[in-house]
């Protein structure tokens, strides 16, 4: 009979055995420290945090700090920051709390507009190639206004899905009968009103998407008598956003990207004109990715 040395089975036994438990570890790891890709629908972790944007036209960045009032139920956010893009500038401080599924927020901030583009009071014609004419003749100018905000947002998890809406009054100190770059459209100063809904779909594996539904009543110059009168506007299209994973997840490091199109048919005055040239209907689009960077380690991403 032959003598076998198990010897080298054993020690191959046990090679085997810790390379199961190092690639169980490694699993259990990324699950920990890897957000599904639908991450930004959740209770985000307490911290502090710096966000990067490159957004359709231009690019922002700020600082936000999140504290805990009672853990899973209530969460104070505060923000400060501001923007760069094409045609305006922006800076702002917002502060909100949340309480279980609603948030309550304010806002105060400023804002320069540096491609202007406003039209006299009696102006019948306020459509995109309009706008586009202006541009051409060089008839661009500038205003600098201050806004303030106060906004309250629902949220409803319903397993597969989730309802977002959110509610603002704004207030900007903006010259009459300008074109807003940030809503696509041409209003006045004053007051405005709106509400925004998305029921989006999600899933871990591939992000959120949903319908989106704006409604804005807001002022607007009367071309008729040249004065100011109440208007409302609705606009319709989705919302989607996912987690792309270009940032190594480490430290609840994360990043988003984020699509929203929105569309008014009919409405020639709706819209970013400089799309007309692409798509000739009345469209809005803000497209941006985000980087989120955790500057502490409070706690842990969830």
């Amino acid at each position: 009979m032959i003598a076998l040395d198990s010897r080298p089975m054993k020690r191959r036994a046990r090679a085997l055995g810790m390379a199961v438990f190092l690639l169980s570890l490694r699993a259990a790891g990324d699950v920990w420290v890897r957000p599904p890709r639908d991450y930004f629908l959740d209770v985000p972790p307490g911290g502090h945090f710096a966000h990067l944007d490159a957004f359709t036209l231009g690019a922002q960045a700020s600082y936000e700090y999140r504290a805990h009032i009672e853990e899973d139920m209530s969460m104070l956010h505060v923000r400060a920051g501001g923007l760069l893009s094409y045609p305006y500038a922006e800076a702002g401080v917002h502060a909100d709390v949340r309480y279980f599924l609603l948030t309550l927020g304010l806002s105060y901030g400023y804002e320069w507009i540096y491609r202007n583009l406003e039209f006299p009071p009696r102006a019948t014609d306020r459509s995109a190639a309009a706008r586009e004419r202006l541009e051409d003749q060089g008839q661009i100018g500038d205003q600098d206004f201050t806004f303030y905000e106060a906004r309250a947002r629902l949220t409803v998890p319903l397993d597969s899905f989730f309802l977002l809406s959110l509610a603002t009054l704004r207030h900007e100190n903006r010259d009459d009968n300008s074109f807003d770059w940030l809503h696509g459209n041409v209003h006045d100063g004053g007051l405005m009103a709106k509400v925004e809904t998305t029921l989006f779909i999600r899933d871990k594996d591939l992000g959120a998407v949903g319908p989106y539904f704006r409604y804005m009543d807001l002022p607007r110059t009367d071309p008729s008598t040249g004065t100011t009168r109440r208007e409302t506007e609705l606009a319709y299209g989705f919302m989607a956003g996912t987690r792309v994973g270009l940032v190594k997840p480490t430290r609840g490091n994360v990043d988003l990207f984020f699509l929203m199109m929105a569309f008014r048919f009919g409405d020639e005055d709706f819209g970013l004109h400089g799309l007309r040239e692409v798509i000739d209907v009345p469209l809005y689009v803000l497209a941006a990715y985000r980087v989120t960077l955790a500057l502490d380690r409070s706690e842990p991403a969830r």
